[in-house]
């Protein structure tokens, strides 16, 4: 009997760690996005009736030499990777896919700016790109241009439930005022996929994709998904 309370004593024990550490992981779940996504509002009295998307810019590199690229609108460096195709303009799609119709701004879609943005880029050829986003955003009647830049976007290797190689992506995308070209905001994700066992704060967005390796556009949704609660609302002005 003595030896049967024991076992009962501790697997009762064995119970309340694991209970104790279930919660924890899901406490600790829900600053995962801190780590892989952040928004920074650097204007909190900007407020735009008319905001144009201008088109994704993908600057990632294949040479094995360049693992840092600068931003060209704030500066901050980032860790770059090679990609193939036009991965931007999921990026692109995910996020005016997501932003809110009744946020209290007309949007000039990607598909109005595009032609505009080459035609200008063309035609001032060395210019900064604040001051291209400037002409561009005036030209097709916005106060507020939204840029974004992707340097990573590395699919994993592998399968959904068994991958050698994770998932990563890394963009950053502005929110530009026309008139004077300063940055109000800013929403930055950055994050490759760890298993459970490296990071338990990976426990929701694992639990979101379906207890498996995510693939890189499965990712970036995440990371737009995450950085678009940050996004400003324009009502009121």
């Amino acid at each position: 009997m003595i030896i049967i309370k024991k076992l009962l004593s501790s697997f009762s024990f064995f119970l309340f760690l694991l209970c104790g550490a279930v919660c924890v992981a899901l406490l600790a779940g829900c600053v995962f996005h801190e780590a892989g996504g952040t928004t920074t509002l650097l204007q909190r009295d900007a407020h735009f009736k008319n905001i144009a998307v201008a088109p994704f810019q993908g600057l990632g590199s294949d040479d094995p030499d360049v693992k840092i690229i600068r931003c060209p609108i704030s500066g901050t460096t980032f860790g770059a990777c090679g990609f193939s195709g036009n991965p931007e303009k999921k990026v692109e799609e995910q996020f005016v896919g997501g932003l809110n119709p009744a946020g209290g701004y007309a949007l000039i879609p990607p598909q109005e700016v595009r032609d505009v943005y080459r035609r200008v880029a063309a035609g001032s050829p060395g210019e900064p790109p604040l001051e291209i986003l400037k002409k561009v955003g005036k030209q097709v009647g916005a106060d507020g241009i939204i840029a974004g830049h992707l340097f990573c976007y590395r699919e994993r290797k592998g399968f959904g439930y068994s991958a050698e190689r994770p998932a990563s992506v890394t963009f950053c995308i502005h929110l530009v005022r026309v008139s004077d070209g300063v940055s109000v905001w800013k929403g930055v994700f950055d994050k490759t996929q760890s298993s459970l066992m490296e990071n338990i704060l990976d426990i929701l967005p694992f639990i979101r994709g379906g207890g498996k390796w995510m693939t890189a556009e499965e990712l970036s949704w995440e990371g737009v998904r995450e950085i678009l609660k940050g996004f400003p609302n324009m009502k009121g002005n």
